[in-house]
This record gives C-alpha cells, sequence and structure tokens, in this order.
C-alpha cells in the first residue's frame, strides 16, 4: 500500500481522526461526547493525518498560534493529538506525519513549533527540544499576607463572553515578556475558560480606583475526601493570571486569599517571577516548590524565524556565522550568516567557514532564551570556535525574561 500524508477531506475523516486520538489518550472511541468536545476545541482543518491505501492510520493537529519574543509576536504551530492505531504504532506513521507538518506550517507561514510531551527523546528526532520550565507555588490561604495591602478598585467576576476583556490584559502582559502564546477566540472559550471537560472556570477581573482594568485570575476549586477526615481537602488552582503593575499584584493575591475555606492556592508562574517578593512570609510555599519541564520548541523556517525575532540593544553589531544539521526540515541545513542591527536580525546563507556549530534541535532553546549558549556548548550540544563567538551569541539571542508558556495543548 502507499502511505499517503495529506489534511482531512470530509465530516467522515474528522470523526475517524477524533476516534483515533480518543483511543490513544483515553482509551475509548466510542465515548461520543469526548468526541464532541475534541470537536469543539479543533477545527477539522487544522487535523493532518496518515492513510495506508483507504485507511486512516494515525493523526496530529496543528494549532495556529503566535509567540511572544522580546515584544514580537512569530507564528508558531502548536502540536497536538499525535497518536495513531495501536496496532499500527512503531510503523513509522507519527515521523512521517511530523516531517509532514513541518513543510505544511512552513507553507502556512509557521516559523517556529511547539509541543508537550513525556516523550522527549521522541520529538528530538525531529528537531524540538526542551525550551521551558514552569514553577508551581503552593500555599495555604489563611496564613499568607502580601506585603502590599489591597488598594482601592473593585472586582468583576466575567465568563466566557467576556474573554477579549482577559485577552486584552493577557496581551498587554505577555507582549512585553517571552513565551507567551497569541490565542484564538476558540483557545479562550474552550480552553482558557473552561476545563477540557468544558466546566466553566471562574474568571475576576480587577480594576484600580480610576476605573482601569489592570489584572485578572482564572481558576477554579476542587475538593477530594481524604480517607479517614469528615472536612474535604479543597485546592484553588489557578491556571492564568496577570498583574500589570504593583496595585494589581497586591489586589490579585488578596483576593486569591479571600478564599481562606481553601486548604491550599496552587498558582503556575515563570521561573523567573518574583512571587515570592510579593509575601510577607514565603516559607509557607510547598517545598519544595513545583517545577517540570515546559514545552518543546522548534525552528520550523529558520530564515523566518530569526528575521522576525527582535533582539535586544545590546546585540546590535554583533554577528555570529552557525553551521546547522537538520534531518527533519532539511531547508534549514547549511551555514548561516546571522547580524544583529538596531533590534533587527538578518539570516544569508554564506559560504563562509562556521563559528558555531549546532543541529536545529540546540537552536531552539537558545533561540528563546532558555539555554545560554555558553551552556550548550558545555553539555556538547554546540561547538564553538572561540569564546568570542560564544558571547557574541549570548548578545544576539538575550531576552529579557525567561520563556514561560501557561498554556497546554
Amino acid at each position: 500500500m502507499t502511505i499517503e500524508y495529506r489534511r482531512l477531506r470530509s465530516d467522515e475523516e474528522w470523526r475517524a481522526h477524533s476516534r483515533i486520538a480518543e483511543y490513544a489518550f483515553n482509551g475509548n472511541p466510542h465515548d461520543d461526547a469526548a468526541i464532541a468536545r475534541r470537536e469543539r476545541w479543533y477545527e477539522r482543518d487544522w487535523c493532518l493525518a496518515a492513510f495506508d491505501g483507504r485507511e486512516m492510520v494515525a493523526g496530529l493537529t496543528v494549532i495556529p498560534f503566535g509567540m511572544y519574543i522580546n515584544g514580537a509576536s512569530i507564528p508558531l504551530g502548536g502540536v497536538a493529538s499525535v497518536s495513531s492505531l495501536p496496532e499500527r504504532r512503531r510503523g513509522g506513521f507519527a515521523g512521517g506525519l511530523l516531517r509532514h507538518s513541518l513543510a505544511s506550517m512552513r507553507d502556512a507561514g509557521q516559523a517556529l513549533s511547539a509541543l508537550y510531551t513525556p516523550h522527549y527523546s521522541l520529538y528530538r528526532r525531529y528537531g524540538w527540544e526542551i525550551a521551558s520550565r514552569i514553577v508551581s507555588y503552593a500555599f495555604p490561604p489563611k496564613v499568607n499576607t502580601p506585603r502590599l495591602r489591597a488598594p482601592k478598585g473593585t472586582y468583576r467576576r466575567i465568563d466566557a463572553e467576556g474573554w477579549r476583556e482577559v485577552e486584552a490584559l493577557y496581551t498587554e502582559h505577555m507582549a512585553r515578556r517571552n513565551g507567551g502564546l497569541v490565542r484564538p477566540e476558540r483557545w479562550w472559550r474552550t480552553q482558557v475558560l473552561a476545563t477540557w471537560r468544558g466546566e466553566a472556570r471562574d474568571a475576576v477581573i480587577w480594576s484600580n480606583a480610576p476605573g482601569e482594568p489592570r489584572g485578572y485570575a482564572i481558576y477554579r476549586s476542587s475538593m477530594q475526601h481524604a480517607a479517614g477526615s469528615p472536612v474535604p481537602d479543597t485546592t484553588l488552582r489557578v491556571t492564568d493570571w496577570v498583574a500589570l503593575d504593583a496595585e494589581a499584584y497586591a489586589a490579585i493575591l488578596a483576593y486569591l486569599l479571600g478564599h481562606d475555606l481553601a486548604t491550599r492556592i496552587v498558582m503556575l508562574a515563570s521561573t523567573d517571577e518574583p512571587f515570592a517578593a510579593a509575601f510577607e512570609e514565603p516559607a509557607h510555599f510547598a517545598e519544595p516548590h513545583g517545577a517540570w519541564n515546559g514545552l518543546m520548541l522548534r525552528l520550523v523556517d529558520v530564515q523566518r524565524a530569526l528575521e522576525a525575532r527582535p533582539a535586544l540593544p545590546q546585540a546590535s553589531g554583533k554577528g555570529i556565522t552557525i553551521a546547522l544539521t537538520d534531518d527533519a526540515a532539511p531547508w534549514n541545513a547549511g551555514t548561516w550568516r546571522i547580524e544583529a542591527r538596531e533590534g533587527r536580525i538578518s539570516a544569508e546563507r554564506t559560504d563562509a567557514g562556521p563559528e558555531l556549530e549546532m543541529d536545529v534541535r540546540a537552536l531552539a532553546p537558545i533561540y528563546n532564551g532558555f539555554t545560554k549558549p555558553a551552556d550548550a556548548v558545555r553539555v556538547g550540544q554546540v561547538r564553538a570556535r572561540s569564546e568570542a563567538a560564544i558571547a557574541a551569541a549570548t548578545d544576539i539571542f538575550a531576552t529579557s525574561y525567561a520563556p514561560f508558556t501557561p498554556d497546554d495543548f
């Protein structure tokens, strides 16, 4: 049989694609409610599948996002639901789909790609690399006090119809940072303001005394009865939050701490979030703080990704020549001259000798500031001809913030 990789062409194929994913991840392809939920999350045109003759044997989804890096929004394809029929696993279908998705994303102008997985080695084979960390702070509300007193202002609850209001705050916050996703409306409604089961999350916006919205929190409480205890264990989990200034920071924390019947509050944050500094006694935080690998990142189109990424002032006038290998996306392979000037990066092919040598996997976490070039050299991901080359790369790829992506997909 001839193996074909392509987009879906009919609602029948769309349903088959959903059933394969549901079988792979949840074990029940006959759960019509789960299939319906999945089809609310994704659009048919986002999906690719592998066909062995007429039989669909594997599939994946590419969600159209953007990623904020140094003030720019760079088009990104979020790879999700990579799955195959169990009897067709290890037949090379997932790998073929990943290669096909890279060409598809390149054609769509998506210079970057990201995904989440517990199977890092699989996706490393196709050019993705771990490029962020996520911290989870857990603390009891009754014994914690913010260092700043809650300012004057008002809180207002919203539902999914108010998604544009929180999007405006989110965009203002993330556009100055590094790693946040530009979320489609469908994503706000079905993933941010609702759980994966379709249950509404709580959301509150805080406005300051003049009435300007300055922060928000999106959260949900859950209860679990511990064996032998008559009192339920309650966790208030904050999945998304923004504070644009010190007043908003204090106001959002005060609002959350007002849920003093909760056993604990859990908040996701970046590794460089100054969270502990906002509390009088951070010793009440759960020890150790939870932290885990975040998304994997990949440069789909190296030239387009580099030239879309702003450079910080210290990069101006710096240049580096990089020899790059890329087995899954051969259009990226070769030697590139990369230069920064007045906040912009240029990338051109060159015949000059390389100062740095690396695979595309090593470039992604350098590109978004997760890994310093010197550290990539130290672990053997990058080969450098000189310390000057490492210093130049450090300045060219500098970021003001550690990468942080609160979305899971």
